[in-house]
């Protein structure tokens, strides 16, 4: 699950050949979008690169609280990949919509990084859910497997009752914005992950920001496009440092000199504070 560390090239060059003729990816897009982001694009690959050097360091053995962080990394970084690809496609608006999950997951990993009694939770609720699977669909499984499942269930059910003995709908008790403020990423919630979390839920904010051109008339933009580009891209390039930084922190791999460089050189790039 390691990021390939040449997932991506300076130009982002997409296309692969399929059969004979046919291909993936637009290929006359490359150019256009090495044109707009070719510096940032550059770094994403260094940064990538950076992220495979770290997950080669990783210890060969983990506790269960550190491989359910190390995890959620593993997450957040898949999630450049894809979101890479995407951006490489001219898909900006479906970029956005991987950037939400990035922060969410690189959030949750840090939270649980500072609040490590809640990793508990996170596992368990593993069992509600397998429970609730099973009476959605009976059947689904054996009787040995169905019982199984519900004496785990029973176990772990007082931990997610409240004083009415109903279960909560979710592993955590705080939302993601209280996870975000509470590790010091408010802004971040309220602004980028704000549009991101519209965009992949579809409120009229999104339908919108699929609106192509001027806005005169009512048309949704489609691939390959600039549109949000740049966003998914930024955003999604502060979320991997983050969850990197939170790998190296926990697990103590000494790379933080490389992470300070990288968060300088992402300034540089850029231009602009890291919102």
């Amino acid at each position: 699950m390691d990021i390939p560390s040449k997932v991506i090239s300076a130009r982002m060059q997409t296309e692969e050949v399929m059969e004979n003729t046919d291909k993936f990816g637009f290929s006359d897009f490359a150019p256009i979008l090495s044109e707009a982001c070719g510096p940032a694009l550059q770094l994403a690959d260094a940064h990538s690169r950076l992220a495979n050097e770290m997950f080669a360091a990783l210890p060969e053995q983990m506790k269960v609280e550190q491989a359910v962080i190390c995890g959620l990394v593993r997450m957040t970084t898949t999630g450049w990949v894809e979101l890479l690809i995407l951006v490489g496609n001219g898909a900006g608006l479906g970029a956005m919509k991987i950037a939400c999950g990035m922060f969410e997951t690189s959030v949750m990993a840090e939270y649980l990084r500072q609040t490590p009694a809640e990793i508990e939770d996170y596992i368990g609720y593993f069992r509600i859910l397998q429970f609730k699977r099973i009476q959605e669909s009976p059947g689904v499984v054996s009787a040995e497997k169905s019982a199984e499942i519900e004496k785990e269930y029973n176990r772990v059910k007082p931990r997610f009752q409240d004083k009415n003995g109903r279960i909560r709908k979710q592993w955590n008790k705080h939302s993601i914005s209280y996870m975000a403020e509470k590790i010091g990423r408010k802004n971040q919630y309220e602004l980028a992950y704000s549009i991101a979390a519209s965009i992949h839920h579809d409120n009229f904010e999104a339908l919108m920001a699929h609106v192509s051109g001027d806005g005169s008339a009512f048309d949704v933009d489609s691939p390959p496009s600039l549109e949000w580009i740049e966003q998914a891209l930024v955003s999604g390039h502060i979320y991997l440092h983050h969850a990197l930084a939170t790998l190296n922190d926990l697990l103590k791999l000494g790379f933080q000199e490389h992470l300070r460089l990288a968060d300088e050189k992402f300034e540089k790039v850029w231009h602009k504070p890291s919102n």
